[in-house]
């Protein structure tokens, strides 16, 4: 297909509505346009073709022999791409929503509240993959992340990124280590993945990291349990030990001096799908 050999698609869909209305000034209500400007398109799809398309009949308008086929066509080729973008559509609307995130927010934050997502949205698949890594969204097929953003972070050129709350990073142990008569320094403490940012944190609260004993679980999954069975403290943002603090299965070590972090719903810039807007909407209304 050439398409510059083509008329302009304004002129054929001018035609299209005319050749539907039976009306240049129903045409134009159809388009949102004046009639005087359907009238200049179809005169000026006629003077291209160097066909007559219409006549008039009274108000309204009457299709010439040729003007009747190429209606039949065109409303044949409009109809095509109605259904394909409407199928096309329906696809995206049915795909999955996919976000990457910390354990410790896919666990205790988000996924206890997605039936209010649902509520709003029924039948939109979410699939939350818990990552420590920071990953490239466009390139493996994520439309969001949500992330805790360290003071001083900005906007890379290719995502966007939306603020959710603000938590303070504390200290948290069992009730039963908290008890035990050890101070913050002679405590265990657990150490998850990322050793080197848990070393700092408890480094900056004015511990000397150098003579801690430290509890290795080497999964991001297990700090929290590892915690919360006495095995040694940790450091968490409150957003995430909120539940177990109100439980009373973790209780708030008295140190100072730690972080501030910022949660965020990052997304790749570009076009994207109505749901997955829907989602970041409703994460906005739920931090």
């Amino acid at each position: 297909m050439r398409w510059r050999d083509l008329p302009s698609l304004s002129a054929l869909r001018a035609f299209d509505a005319t050749a539907r209305s039976g009306s240049f000034a129903e045409a134009g209500r159809m388009l949102n346009v004046t009639h005087a400007a359907v009238t200049q398109a179809v005169r000026g799809l006629e003077a291209e073709l160097g066909v007559q398309l219409v006549q008039r009949a009274g108000r309204t308008v009457a299709l010439t022999e040729a003007g009747a086929a190429l209606a039949r066509s065109l409303a044949d080729g409009f109809g095509t791409i109605a259904s394909g973008v409407e199928a096309l559509r329906r696809s995206e609307a049915r795909r999955v929503v996919r976000v990457t995130t910390t354990t410790f927010i896919a666990e205790t934050y988000v996924m206890p509240r997605l039936p209010g997502f649902w509520a709003q949205h029924p039948g939109v698949e979410v699939a939350l993959s818990p990552s420590p890594a920071k990953i490239d969204l466009a390139r493996d097929g994520f439309d969001m992340a949500i992330r805790a953003l360290s003071d001083g972070w900005v906007e890379g050129p290719d995502e966007e990124i939306r603020p959710l709350c603000r938590s303070q990073v504390i200290a948290v142990c069992a009730p039963s280590l908290a008890q035990s008569g050890l101070s913050p320094q002679d405590m265990p403490w657990v150490i998850g993945a990322d050793k080197h940012l848990d070393l700092i944190e408890v480094q900056g609260a004015g511990l000397d990291v150098s003579r801690l004993k430290r509890v290795e679980v080497g999964s991001p999954h297990l700090e929290m349990s590892a915690c919360r069975q006495g095995l040694g403290a940790g450091t968490a943002t409150e957003i995430i030990c909120r539940a177990d603090l109100e439980a009373g299965r973790l209780v708030r070590l008295p140190l100072s001096g730690l972080p501030v972090v910022t949660y965020a719903a990052v997304l790749p810039r570009g076009p994207r799908r109505p749901v997955v807007e829907a989602f970041a909407g409703w994460l906005q209304t739920i931090f």
